[in-house]
């Protein structure tokens, strides 16, 4: 299967696979992604090494299973609508093993259960967020921002800063500002 440079970016696995065809028994020569041709030199199977000596007997994989990996993880569903279309040639589908990438993609973390108590009063608890540096700074050279959020009534500041480093400093201010106003109240 040849395929030029700029036809993989633009190209889904599954329509390249649409456009390819099967090399008949008497042909030995093998197309690059890059689109450079390979004489093969024997036929059969066919034992890969990767880099850091792993040894994969393609003779023992099951072929689904490597076509699902191929395609980009599609699901069973989409494999069978290859096979329907004739694009794809697997004998047994219907043993499509369990793939543990799709596994790890899927899980999500368990909700927190427990019930979070809001502050009882003003500055009990707050929490802050430092963010940057930004993309583009903003008229006068800031490039962070800090936020502060009262747990207890849900009122935010939010200040610029230049560097990250300022953040303590900035909370602390912030810290005995917001404290001043409070007992003067």
């Amino acid at each position: 299967m040849g395929i030029g440079r700029g036809s993989a970016h633009n190209s889904s696995p599954t329509q390249v696979l649409e456009r390819s065809r099967r090399l008949s028994k008497d042909e030995m020569i093998l197309r690059l992604g890059d689109g450079k041709a390979v004489a093969a030199e024997a036929v059969g199977s066919l034992c890969l090494v990767v880099s850091n000596h792993i040894r994969i007997d393609l003779e023992d994989c099951v072929p689904s299973m490597i076509w699902h990996a191929r395609l980009g993880h599609i699901s069973k569903d989409r494999i069978r609508r290859l096979v329907d279309s004739k694009s794809l040639e697997i004998d047994n589908l219907d043993h499509l093993p369990t793939c543990e990438s799709c596994l790890k993609g899927k899980m999500t973390k368990k909700l927190f259960v427990g019930q979070s108590a809001i502050a009882n009063g003003l500055l009990d608890l707050v929490h802050t967020d430092v963010c940057g540096p930004l993309s583009i700074p903003v008229r006068g050279g800031f490039s962070y921002f800090i936020t502060f959020t009262d747990d207890h009534s849900r009122y935010g500041y939010v200040y610029l800063m230049r560097y990250k480093s300022e953040a303590f400093g900035r909370f602390k201010n912030t810290d005995l500002k917001l404290r001043t106003k409070l007992t003067a109240k």
